[in-house]
């Protein structure tokens, strides 16, 4: 076996988690081991971070008056103005990502098999594994509140 594909290491499991893998590789579309390996490394990342990945939040009172909503794994790792505009933070945080891709911690937050890519709908941004779903690194949300609406409705007024 050559070295970059891995170590090969037997283990016995029950028939029963043996079917949950079988089934969940085949809805993933990957092989059995990949499963287990992708399996394997998540639980390692998750317990390498002593806190919930939704534990920090840091709220930011935009200009328009909206809140701005921001949490995730990578939070406290990169400084941002999360007070911009979504599209350019989205190109900031794409880029902040690019450069840690050459970083040890970079390493500590790969998953096997994920193809990570910065999301922005109307509304959020979101680091996501090729739309397949959140990784929980990074999200920003907006919400609108009382002051928004007041703010919108004397504008529409005049």
């Amino acid at each position: 076996m050559s070295k970059h594909l891995g170590v090969e290491y037997k283990v016995r499991m029950p028939q029963e988690l043996k079917d949950k893998i079988a089934e969940s590789a085949k809805e993933l579309n990957r092989s059995m081991n990949a499963d287990i390996v992708t399996r394997l490394e998540e639980s390692f990342l998750r317990n390498e971070s002593s806190t919930p990945p939704h534990s920090e939040v840091k709220i930011f009172h935009l200009k328009n008056g909206k809140k701005r909503v921001v949490y995730g794994k990578l939070l406290n790792n990169l400084s941002l103005d999360y007070t911009q505009d979504l599209s350019q933070l989205r190109d900031d945080i794409h880029l902040s990502l690019e450069v840690l891709s050459g970083s040890s911690f970079w390493n500590s937050l790969k998953f096997f098999n994920k193809e990570v890519l910065v999301y922005k709908g109307d509304n959020h941004i979101d680091v996501v594994d090729n739309g397949e779903g959140s990784l929980g690194w990074l999200t920003v949300e907006d919400h609108i509140t009382d002051e928004y609406m007041e703010n919108l409705h004397k504008k529409s007024d005049q």
